[in-house]
């Protein structure tokens, strides 16, 4: 069942489904208001309030009363971080006005890199004076053209070049390209009478957005005439309903999208328009945007099943290399896929979705992009979480402009106060010492961007080549805050361009001479495989961050080295002990949590190619089996080899003073050799296992995943039960997956094919929807559900499969409209006639009801009935029942429902 505080925070977020700067007050909600909705006493709702907005479910206005409004939604609709608490609603919205401009665009991923020239065009046609100029958008398939003309909409807003109030009306073409008269119905209106079913009046979309924005998708489906018209109203904002003379007037900004070459419309439609705005694919995105967007749909996701989700590297590289035609909508389809293959394999023992490459669909090697050179990054698996913002932003700082300050003043004190060049050395690297440290302190935290952490990825394997040529040393936090500084200050642009101070420039120019040639040679191979271009002022600060690798390299016979799994563990471990020692004495090889033995043994030779083995090789590890690690380099290696495993940051300082004081190996392992037994304990679970489902298909996957979401729907604020999606073949041949059999308890599979699990009830989709489950369905639930709501599961059951069936039918008729009066239908016709439908001939009434409707509206009703005389006389009472029935819905649709049509309802109702 759904937690009161739920109920509580979708309340909220649903009062602000329509957030206008203008009527912000109606977001706002008081305490009292609370207590009268939901029942609830005073105290009771004030301390859900205020856990809720601790939560970052809600934030607050301390006004007398204290307002409420929902945290999430605001984010989502003006990109903004807030603070639980304002003092006053006209301070919030000062602060909203002020973020709507320049913050629009920021929830585009590369509004700054390849949608800056879309962006600008845009605002060229947005802010042309009267109604704007019209914009074509051009791209393939999947790119957000839909999305693009959204923001476009929200953008005019916010500078007040439309009403907050302005409509934003859309139209697909395509939908109507076999039917072109309703086509242009739909767009300039019609006249009760213009044509066959034009029953009323109609106003078309031309005057539904009038002051707003008309956005009309895959414009090359309208025909030549409807571009003929159109490009009348676009001369003189003038048009005539279909069927009258009479010129209306209309104020519209419009915008169009298509995925076709111009040779698709008239020369004459093009004329008018002068915008045309193209929005690039993903292959013509780099790599960063591209991992910017997996990011954006995995949190998606993660918020959709409102479980954190856990993705290996090899997901990613994968994702990153394929090509995808479908572009961004193709690569979130393989992105749900992935999802909901993962979610059917149960979460792991950290309570984590867990995606590997066995939950890409197959196809997915198909587009490996071949042309590109195949990536292989290390590092940890990545997690996205529900409670991460899809929108998260960082704050603006002027970290570089205080540095600058910083350093100009102890150039100046030098002159002043005869500082020699050694003491500036030192004062300037506590400085930069100190930056590196809040870059590092502002980053370290589990659900840091994982955009970031692809850059740290590459900067580790940058380096680490680096190292190799140039015999640059380096700790892993030193790599690590340089990778934060290119995400803060270069990819994400959120500082400004600032001037840098001559006495800086020639200051470094004479005091690090080794530190610039260094930067000369890496910083053109990061600007190449990130596609950044760096400033004057980031070149200066790269040099001073070189300037603070000053640890004294230790000399000692004793090769030390630190091996760990993880991200940036070893280099971390290494870099806290060598700034303790005041020596370079141990080197930090980071791997991947699944790496082998091998893997690791491979890591240590290249160590070995570039550094002398002296008298002996120490090496620290976190786990593995050493005897395993010895056998792999024992016939490369001519030297002695320690190995001390239960790798702890206190452990490898003791070491590290016993190489430095000269002790041998044989001395260091006589002295650390003291058996470390840890403390096991064994305890059996208390809690009761979960229930689950499962639903399978043998047509695939898809289809177990669409039938996982219909029970979902059904039981959605009524029961709460796992349900999880699994592969047809793999259920019949393997049974259970482990990863569910050992959690859960699996009630029942649910699917169109029986895969023959012991002990587990089958229940046929068709069946369940059918009544003819022999009670199977009432005995599943009977412990969990009272009756009244396993009939209210049972009515949605039906009425989410007759949608199904309907909504391919209807192409007028709002379906979820008329289903709804048909359920009132129903239970009215089950009241009046005393009967008990069952589940078949209530679909049969939804599907027959739904489409007789649409046909009265286009005049094609049935004319005939057998012996339609004798047998409306001998079931005149049902007719009758039947006819008062729907007078409700004939009211509502403007027909007359024939007596053929009440017989056909009547058979549907008594006979097999």
């Amino acid at each position: 069942m759904e937690k009161i505080e739920e109920k509580i925070g979708n309340y909220f977020f649903n009062a602000s489904d329509k957030i206008e700067l203008d009527k912000l007050n109606q977001c706002f909600i008081s305490t009292q208001q609370i207590e009268a909705v939901f029942e609830l006493s005073r105290t009771n709702v004030s301390k859900i309030l205020n856990r809720l907005v601790k939560e970052s479910v809600l934030f607050k206005i301390n006004s007398r009363p204290v307002l409420f409004a929902s945290k999430k939604a605001f984010e989502e609709h003006f990109a903004i971080n807030l603070l639980d608490s304002y003092d006053s609603i006209e301070k919030l919205i000062c602060l909203l006005k002020g973020t709507t401009k320049s913050s629009v665009f920021q929830k585009m991923i590369g509004y700054n890199k390849s949608l800056a020239n879309a962006i600008e065009q845009m605002k060229t046609a947005a802010y042309y004076p009267g109604t704007g100029l019209p914009m074509m958008i051009t791209g393939d398939t999947g790119v957000g053209k839909s999305y693009f003309a959204k923001i476009s909409h929200e953008f005019m807003i916010s500078n007040d070049l439309i009403s907050p109030r302005a409509p934003f009306k859309t139209l697909n073409c395509a939908q109507y390209y076999n039917n072109p008269e309703l086509l242009s119905g739909l767009l300039f209106g019609y006249c009760k009478g213009a044509f066959t079913g034009a029953i009323e009046d109609h106003a078309g979309l031309l005057e539904e957005a009038d002051d707003g924005v008309l956005f009309l998708d895959e414009i090359h489906r309208l025909s030549p005439e409807g571009q003929e018209k159109l490009f009348t109203f676009m001369d003189k904002q003038e048009f005539s309903r279909i069927g009258e003379i009479e010129a209306r007037h209309a104020k519209i900004r419009l915008i169009f999208a298509t995925t076709e070459p111009d040779d698709y419309f008239l020369d004459t439609f093009l004329r008018r328009i002068p915008i045309h705005i193209y929005i690039p694919n993903l292959r013509e995105r780099d790599i960063l945007e591209k991992r910017q967007i997996i990011d954006f749909l995995y949190l998606k996701e993660s918020k959709n099943i409102k479980k954190i989700i856990e993705v290996t590297p090899r997901v990613l590289n994968l994702l990153l290399q394929s090509d995808y035609k479908g572009n961004i909508g193709e690569l979130e389809n393989v992105i749900k896929y992935s999802c909901g293959s993962a979610v059917a394999g149960g979460e792991n023992e950290e309570g984590k979705t867990f995606i590997n490459l066995k939950d890409l669909p197959n196809n997915i090697y198909q587009k490996l992009n071949l042309g590109q050179p195949i990536l292989n990054l290390d590092g940890e698996n990545v997690s996205y979480s529900p409670i991460t913002k899809i929108n998260q932003k960082i704050e603006n700082s002027k970290g570089q402009e205080h540095i600058f300050v910083r350093i100009v003043e102890k150039i100046r004190n030098k002159t002043q106060l005869s500082i020699n060049d050694s003491l500036l050395i030192e004062q300037i690297s506590v400085i930069m010492t100190s930056m590196i440290d809040e870059l590092i302190y502002q980053t370290k935290n589990e659900n840091q961007l994982t955009i970031e952490k692809f850059i740290v990825e590459t900067m580790q394997e940058l380096f680490r080549d680096f190292d190799r040529r140039y015999k640059v040393h380096y700790d892993g936090d030193f790599v690590t805050s340089i990778s934060h500084y290119i995400y803060k200050y270069v990819l994400m642009n959120h500082y400004e361009k600032i001037d840098v101070p001559l006495d800086i420039t020639t200051t470094v120019n004479r005091l690090y001479p080794k530190e610039i040639d260094s930067v000369g040679k890496l910083l053109p191979v990061i600007e190449n495989r990130l596609d950044i271009s760096f400033s004057k002022a980031d070149k200066l600060i790269f040099t001073l961050f070189f300037s603070t690798l000053q640890y004294e390299i230790s000399f000692n016979n004793i090769n030390a080295l630190i091996v760990a799994h993880g991200y940036a563990t070893a280099s971390s471990i290494c870099n806290v002990v060598n700034k303790m020692l005041g020596k370079r004495i141990f080197a930090g090889i980071d791997m991947p949590i699944e790496s082998t033995v091998f893997d690791i043994s491979e890591k240590v030779l290249d160590y070995l190619s570039e550094n002398k083995a002296g008298e002996g090789l120490l090496i620290l590890i976190d786990m593995g089996s050493l005897n395993l690690l010895y056998n792999e380099l024992k016939q490369s290696i001519s030297t002695q080899l320690l190995f001390v495993d239960q790798l702890t940051t206190v452990l490898t300082l003791e070491i590290g003073n016993l190489i430095d004081q000269g002790n041998s190996l044989e001395e260091i392992f006589k002295k650390i050799n003291e058996p470390i037994l840890p403390n096991v304990q064994l305890f059996s679970p208390v809690r009761k296992r979960e229930q689950a489902i499962i639903t399978t298909c043998f047509t695939g996957i898809g289809t177990a995943v669409q039938i996982q979401q219909l029970l979902l729907d059904c039981f959605d604020g009524i029961l709460t039960i796992h349900i999880f999606p699994v592969e047809y073949g793999t259920l019949k041949a393997q049974g259970v997956p482990k990863e569910i059999e050992n959690k859960y308890d699996v009630k029942a599979i649910v699917g169109t094919d029986n895969p023959q699990i012991a002990d587990i009830n089958f229940i046929s989709l068709d069946r369940l929807i059918t009544d003819e489950n022999d009670g199977k369905v009432n005995h599943l639930f009977v412990d969990l559900l009272p009756e009244s709501l396993l009939s209210e599961v049972n009515n949605r059951l039906v009425k989410s499969f007759s949608l199904i069936r309907v909504i391919d039918s209807l192409t007028i008729l709002d379906t979820k409209k008329i289903l709804k009066l048909i359920e009132d239908v129903i239970d009215q016709l089950e009241d009046r006639l005393e009967l008990r439908l069952s589940n078949a001939r209530k679909i049969g009434l939804y599907v027959h009801i739904s489409c007789m409707f649409e046909r009265l509206i286009r005049q094609t009703e049935i004319q005939s009935f057998p012996d339609l005389e004798n047998f409306s006389f001998e079931h005149q009472k049902e007719i009758r029942v039947i006819q008062d029935v729907l007078s409700v819905m004939e009211r509502i649709y403007s027909v007359k429902v024939p007596l053929p049509e009440l017989c056909y309802i009547h058979n549907i109702i008594y006979i097999s």
